[in-house]
């Protein structure tokens, strides 16, 4: 009878042990925890997500490639973005907001969340792993919901340069001109494995840290709006990524195991 109650309550044990070291891990010494998606599910949260820009499903820094809800596939806790070479036809708003069709020539996917959550300063926070080859832009970057500028990237990463992330504050001038501060910050493949893209915003300052490291830091025209979440993918047509060639492997993923978002906890 000893030996069954103890047998039982080591199972007990082991079966919590890995899930107070799931809770506990997301937690962060002076900070609270307002928003995250661990994507531990089987499909995308759209409580939490919307797949696609106000101005239609064209992706960000690329016109040819069209954003998808096809593109994502969760898998062990992993949020598998698509990016493949396919000839489809979509809708865009032309510069005059009409909706017009379009030809594009890649496939991709994004998610962002100015319908279902927005934030004043904090910390934002993504554990990512990025493709290899010509022709890919991944990005990991806040909006104001309101207007633009303010933006914050966190990262951008072209699939030529997979050891250097690209990071800006754009704001606009006393002359309201859209300006910005950027750097590029140069690390490890990453490509190669996952790693921890993250900033601090305050009233202040904006610090970028990488794998929990700082790695640069501004205090010019800081914004003092809210802004929302957007992790975005997009193949060919910029010379930042360059374009998609015969050796360019596709289909390929933009991985995400997490993105978590902070207040300060006083």
């Amino acid at each position: 009878m000893i030996y069954i109650k103890l047998n039982k309550f080591l199972q007990i044990v082991f079966i919590l042990i890995p899930l107070i070291f799931y809770c506990c891990k997301k937690e962060k010494e002076g900070w609270i925890l307002t928003f995250n998606d661990e994507f531990s599910g089987d499909t995308l949260n759209k409580n939490i997500w919307r797949t696609g820009f106000d101005w239609g499903q064209s992706s960000s820094g690329t016109n040819q490639t069209l954003l998808i809800d096809s593109a994502f596939n969760l898998k062990d806790g992993i949020l598998h973005i698509k990016l493949n070479r396919d000839t489809v036809t979509g809708w865009v708003y032309d510069s005059n907001f009409n909706p017009v069709q379009k030809e594009y020539y890649y496939t991709a996917g994004m998610i962002q969340s100015a319908y279902s959550f927005s934030q004043l300063y904090g910390y934002f926070e993504i554990r990512s792993k990025t493709p290899l080859g010509s022709g890919f832009w991944l990005s990991f970057w806040l909006m104001s919901p309101n207007s633009w500028p303010p933006e914050i990237d966190i990262f951008e990463i072209s699939g030529l340069e997979p050891n250097k992330m690209h990071i800006a504050n754009h704001f606009l001038n006393k002359n309201d001109i859209p300006r910005q501060i950027n750097a590029s910050i140069y690390g490890p493949d990453f490509s190669n494995d996952f790693h921890i893209f993250a900033i601090e915003w305050n009233p202040k300052e904006i610090i970028w840290y990488l794998d929990n490291k700082k790695v640069y830091r501004t205090e010019t025209c800081i914004p003092d709006e809210r802004m929302y979440v957007i992790i975005s993918s997009g193949l060919g047509g910029s010379n930042f990524s360059g374009s998609a060639n015969n050796s360019t492997f596709l289909p390929n993923y933009f991985d995400i195991d997490y993105i978590r978002v902070y207040k300060k906890a006083n």
